[in-house]
């Protein structure tokens, strides 16, 4: 497993495979993406507990079972599985409400005040395994977590994108999109990429993509965007915006980038009465607004969406249905020593990187 033991060092050690309660099971890894958050956490943000294994866009195949967990979660040894990042007390007030992605663990283990997050929050010295994110051959799956069951063949590089899609679609969720109604998505990262997949899927027409990199926004258009705005090209961004939707804002803005200055251009691009949904992290980084002019006076519903809570299955729908090439969003796969690597190539966008995704097991079709 590929450990974080302090801010930009990341160490392969190996560790002994977990016994398992009677409802637990073991996830083989077949593939595990690099994150944005993964690279806020590798550089110290968010304060991370060390040394942890990071990783939480994991795909793979039932590999170990407790005595009643196949029965009891329907699956049966070697089917393929989506395990949701989050992994809910089932306890407290926001899990008995359903909002178990605002899930308050009274876990000491773990941050407190938030819920237990794959690849995240939990260290290895948590019991009883260390095991607890996707950079790794085999996942520990408890009885709390959220498994799904992958039925037919399965596209292994495609369904990777599981939980990035999931998160975008649960912000088409939070934003109410309608059919007919149109969309701007700020940000062609992989999360603003899925989210136009998903208002596409939405029925939201047109959606319009912005950002800084014409490759970037040629492979938006490719997934289903109507149209796109780069950013750096246009003289006045949210004014193409506007001319691209008839001369009005969109009913629906969904600001992925997590900047402040995205989330300030997402605020304008608005129509009167509009919605703002807030979903990239910004790494701390603050947002300063002028709420008289900006939001009362447009009466704009900002919301947010955080994480990927009751839409694992919308996103396993989308890409079973095959109406989106999402193989073009997987550009480099590299093997697990060469995380590092993978990290570099994240950040500095080489080759074109948008999806980057680690393989545990380097003879993986």
């Amino acid at each position: 497993a590929a450990v974080l033991t302090a801010p930009r060092r990341i160490e392969i050690q190996g560790f002994e495979k977990p016994r398992l309660g009677p409802r637990d099971l073991l996830m083989k890894v077949r593939y595990c993406g690099v994150c944005g958050s993964d690279i806020h956490l590798w550089e110290g943000h968010w304060n991370p507990p060390y040394p942890l294994i990071l990783g939480h866009e994991f795909i793979g195949e039932v590999a170990d079972a407790g005595g009643e967990a196949l029965a009891w979660r329907g699956l049966e040894m070697g089917d393929p599985v989506a395990v949701e990042m989050i992994i809910p007390c089932h306890r407290c007030d926001w899990c008995r409400r359903g909002y178990y992605n605002l899930c308050v663990t009274d876990d000491r283990s773990i941050f407190p005040g938030n819920g237990a997050q794959y690849g995240c929050n939990i260290p290895v010295t948590r019991p009883p395994t260390a095991l607890w994110g996707g950079y790794s051959q085999f996942l520990y799956v408890p009885e709390n977590a959220i498994v799904h069951r992958l039925r037919g063949n399965v596209d292994w590089k495609e369904t990777a994108l599981v939980e990035p899609l999931a998160v975008s679609a649960r912000a088409v969720k939070r934003g109410g999109v309608r059919s007919q109604e149109s969309v701007v998505v700020v940000g062609p990262g992989t999360i603003g990429l899925m989210a136009v997949v998903a208002a596409k899927a939405a029925g939201a027409d047109p959606v319009i993509l912005m950002g800084t990199r014409d490759s970037r926004l040629e492979l938006g258009e490719a997934l289903g965007a109507d149209g796109s705005v780069n950013v750096t090209e246009a003289r006045e961004p949210v004014e193409e915006v506007k001319r691209l939707l008839g001369g009005s804002g969109a009913d629906i803005v969904f600001e992925t980038a997590g900047t402040p200055s995205a989330q300030a251009q997402s605020l304008k691009m608005a129509r009167r009465g509009g919605r703002v949904v807030l979903v990239g992290l910004t790494g701390g980084r603050g947002l300063t607004i002028e709420p008289d002019s900006e939001l009362l006076s447009s009466e704009l519903d900002v919301r947010t969406s955080y994480l990927s809570a009751h839409a694992y299955q919308d996103a396993i729908k989308i890409i079973r249905s095959g109406r989106f090439d999402l193989d073009k969003v997987v550009t480099h796969i590299h093997p697990l020593r060469e995380v590092d690597e993978a990290f570099r190539r994240f950040v500095s966008r080489e080759g074109d990187a948008v999806k980057v995704l680690l393989d545990p097991w380097p003879s993986n079709p």
